[in-house]
């Protein structure tokens, strides 16, 4: 896990909280039940949720709506990122959250925690 919120280590890339609100600024705000998924997971606990929990704070029937959005916003900010060349193509949804699978701490499904950077930079852009 990472302690701050300056920079994030993608194998050999980083990415500041600046870079991820630049891109984000690029982007339309997302409206409805994607941008409170993303406020919630911001405010969880140490930023860490199952696709299960979010789906359930929102009111989506299966887990794979989150997967789905979470998915197409990592290629859009990843995207962009790109056109910056600050990243390489194809990073996924590791661009913005780490992940432990099942098992790994106790846990029945995976959690995504949301990088402290991806976080601080959805505030900069005022996306939440």
């Amino acid at each position: 896990m990472h302690t701050t919120c300056e920079l994030v280590f993608i194998g050999e890339l980083v990415i500041s909280s600046r870079q991820f609100a630049a891109a984000l600024r690029q982007l339309p705000i997302p409206q409805g039940r994607q941008l409170n998924f993303l406020d919630f997971h911001e405010k969880a606990r140490a930023r860490a949720l199952t696709a299960t929990m979010l789906r359930k704070e929102v009111g989506y029937r299966s887990y794979r709506a989150i997967n789905l959005l979470y998915g197409k916003l990592a290629k859009q900010v990843g995207d962009k990122l790109v056109d910056e060349k600050l990243v390489v193509p194809h990073k996924g949804l590791a661009l913005l959250c780490e992940f432990f699978k099942p098992g790994e701490i106790t846990n029945e499904h995976w959690v995504l925690v949301m990088r402290p950077e991806f976080a601080e930079g959805l505030k900069q852009a005022k996306w939440i």
